[in-house]
């Protein structure tokens, strides 16, 4: 008995090791196919400073080119910064889903007083998996950037669009060594052609594709529970 009870003991064990074979398996799969779909982000674009409009639409399309390359697809939908615009800006009248985000593009005046004593070019707190998350970017310091630099004032907007938006879905203090996401960017980065120095990483990627998955699983948690 006691020998027919190893061998069941252990088939048990095989059985269980080939079954969690299976799930790392299914898990691994799901990794690699998030990490090749395209997610679609929309920003809000709160624009205080009034920026001329084609200089506005070349600071967004770069931060989309760089977005694109980690596999988010950027769409952008201006929204009015006073009451007597509200009419003007229908698409921003829609209901909220969840991923979308809230992007200001901040004025020195209005900047904000976390982020006064630091040299950092906009100020993302924490998002929260099923509030409205807000990224900010200080216009004056992009142009004093902007003065030394062989890029546009455009291009360099883009870039910390781009970079404030990986802290929106990569979390408050995720910058890194290499890419975007470093907390400091070199001469070579303010050039016309730096775009190939500041990308996403492949795992910062899967990270920002996981946790807009994660958000519309949260947002539609949320749905179903105020709907019982």
């Amino acid at each position: 008995m006691r020998n027919g009870a190893g061998t069941l003991g252990l088939a048990a064990v095989l059985a269980t090791l080939v079954g969690a074979g299976g799930v790392g398996k299914t898990a691994a799969k799901d990794r690699a196919k998030r990490g090749s779909e395209s997610f679609t982000i929309t920003l809000r674009v709160y624009d205080y400073v009034r920026m001329n409009r084609p200089a506005l639409l070349a600071a967004e399309g770069e931060a989309a080119a760089i977005l694109a390359q980690a596999g988010l697809e950027a769409r952008w939908v201006d929204c009015p910064t006073s009451e007597a615009e509200v009419d003007n800006h229908p698409d921003c009248q829609s209901v909220w889903k969840a991923n979308e985000f809230v992007l200001r593009l901040l004025p020195k005046a209005m900047m904000e007083p976390r982020a006064k004593w630091q040299e950092a070019l906009g100020f993302t707190p924490e998002c929260d998996a099923v509030g409205t998350c807000t990224t900010s970017i200080f216009h004056d310091r992009v142009i004093s950037m902007a003065e030394g630099a062989n890029a546009t004032l455009a291009v360099l907007l883009g870039r910390a669009m781009a970079h404030e938006i990986g802290h929106l879905l990569l979390g408050a203090n995720s910058h890194s060594r290499t890419g975007i996401m470093r907390a400091s960017w070199s001469g070579r980065d303010l050039s016309l052609d730096g775009r190939p120095y500041l990308l996403f990483t492949p795992e910062q990627s899967r990270q920002m594709k996981t946790r807009l998955a994660e958000r519309a699983h949260a947002w539609q948690a949320k749905a179903e529970e105020v709907g019982r």
